[in-house]
């Protein structure tokens, strides 16, 4: 009796010592799958622990993919081959677990497919196939003799099934559905834990991502519309200077029609009065001729009011014929300026522009501005006389405009290879620093109220560019401008 006492002491000895060791592993189960947010070490964790420790060799976990479809995602004793594949909700053990959401422990499962074989081969052996569900394969054991599947819930949301196997005739017991429970709750705990991380970490990469392409976007809408606004300002600009060239080249066409009509109705009487003022000399020669000969001059004797009378012709007649002469030249400078009878390309003498503008400016510079001429050898230029006359209008008329004092300008021209160099220098007031890159924008002026239009150097910018040329201007505050064309010599058709 005494041994058999001692015996039964030490069984509850060894089965404590046991059940400490469980709830040892229990522990460190719960510590080890709760440290870690990444699922593959807690499937691997959990699997792991019920095979090396309470001895279910072959487990499995599936996560619920949708309403309807279990996933497999890890398992142990299998080998690869249930990994991934899929358990429909209502189908086979763990079908109808995650279905009713209850723990199911099924024993003797090779007796039960034994008989339901032989019922489906009497089923079919009667001609009662058709009665017959189809045989849905699904992933674990084929020969497995006992089963534990147990739902993984979550506050009443299934998202997953655990489920134990063994080959092994011995039934799993109440003690090893407790184990498995225990074990498939803090799974369950954690996997949501992990699911509900990696959800927030996709989450967090998704609006990281959509941050950084809406940036990207941001930067491409940015761009695209600075772009946009270049080349709508741009359009805009080149369409203004556009407008402007063509109001103004109506207006050089009227001008050079009403110059060319002018320079004809002018012509013939000018050409009159320098003719009669011409015969009026002649004529007052004959006169003095006849008055000194002897005869003539004995009779009348000395007349001085006829002497004074003749001087006065004289110097009448002689003011006649500068002026005609003058208005010669004025009206042949209005011709030349103008250029409607030579419209399109021609070699033109530069020397011959600068003067005729010169002459028609001459009004306004009269004897306040010296003008100094420092003219090279210059090779006829291949362009449009009228523009380039243009050209030099409105410079020459800025540098006269800019001179409020007495001062000069100096027009110096040479040949650069195969280009032709026109530099226009006055001592005028200058123009600002902040002022100097927008002179040659349409509608820009540092004129006061009512001087000029502001186009003038937009469209000598917009002609030198045409004729391939270039224009730059450097001016100091307070001691004067200077305008530097370029021109090529020849230009193409």
């Amino acid at each position: 009796m005494a041994s058999e006492g001692m015996k039964d002491q030490d069984d509850l000895v060894k089965r404590l010592a046991q059940k400490s060791a469980e709830v040892r592993v229990l522990r460190r189960i719960a510590v080890d799958i709760n440290s870690t947010l990444d699922l593959d070490p807690i499937y691997d964790i959990v699997l792991r622990t019920m095979d090396e420790f309470f001895g279910f060799h072959h487990s499995i976990i599936l996560l619920l993919e949708d309403a309807d479809t279990l996933r497999v995602v890890a398992t142990h004793g299998y080998g690869d081959q249930a990994l991934g594949g899929t358990v429909a909700v209502g189908v086979g053990v763990i079908g109808m677990v995650a279905k009713r959401r209850r723990l199911m422990r099924v024993n003797h499962l090779r007796a039960q497919h034994a008989y339901f074989a032989r019922i489906r081969s009497q089923m079919e052996e009667a001609g009662r196939a058709t009665e017959l569900g189809e045989i849905v394969a699904v992933p674990g054991l084929p020969d497995a003799d006992s089963q534990i599947a147990i739902p993984l819930v979550i506050k009443d949301k299934l998202i997953g099934v655990f489920s134990v196997e063994s080959r092994e005739q011995r039934p799993f017991s109440e003690y090893d559905e407790t184990l498995v429970t225990i074990v498939a709750s803090q799974a369950a705990s954690a996997i949501q834990n992990a699911l509900l991380y990696r959800a927030g970490e996709e989450r967090r990469r998704e609006l990281a991502e959509a941050h950084e392409r809406l940036g990207q976007l941001n930067e491409t809408l940015e761009d695209r519309v600075r772009t946009r606004t270049r080349e709508l300002e741009r359009a805009n600009r080149d369409l203004r200077e556009t407008q402007a060239q063509l109001v103004q080249s109506s207006k050089m066409a009227s001008l050079g029609t009403l110059a060319a009509g002018i320079a004809h109705e002018l012509n013939t009487p000018i050409g009159a009065i320098h003719s009669n003022a011409d015969v009026e000399r002649r004529a007052a020669g004959i006169i003095r001729g006849i008055l000194q000969e002897p005869s003539v001059a004995k009779k009348l004797g000395q007349q001085p009011r006829l002497d004074r009378t003749l001087r006065i012709f004289d110097d009448i007649n002689q003011m006649t014929l500068e002026a005609t002469e003058r208005l010669t030249r004025i009206v042949q400078s209005l011709k030349s300026f103008a250029r409607l009878d030579q419209p399109d390309l021609e070699l033109v003498d530069l020397h011959e522009g600068l003067e005729s503008t010169l002459t028609l400016l001459d009004h306004l510079i009269k004897d306040r501005i010296q003008v100094v001429r420092n003219y090279g050898e210059l090779p006829k230029v291949h362009c449009y006389a009228s523009q380039i006359n243009q050209v030099f209008a409105n410079v020459l008329t800025n540098a006269v405009q800019a001179i409020e004092e007495p001062g000069s300008i100096t027009i110096t021209t040479r040949q650069d290879e195969s280009c032709v160099l026109i530099r226009v220098a006055d001592t005028g007031v200058g123009i600002r620093p902040e002022h100097i890159e927008r002179i040659f924008d349409p509608g820009y002026t540092t004129k006061g109220v009512g001087v000029g239009t502001g186009l003038g150097l937009s469209i000598t910018y917009r002609i030198i560019e045409n004729h391939h040329g270039s224009i730059h201007v450097q001016s100091e505050l307070g001691k004067g401008t200077t305008f530097t064309i370029r021109l090529p010599i020849t230009q193409s058709r």
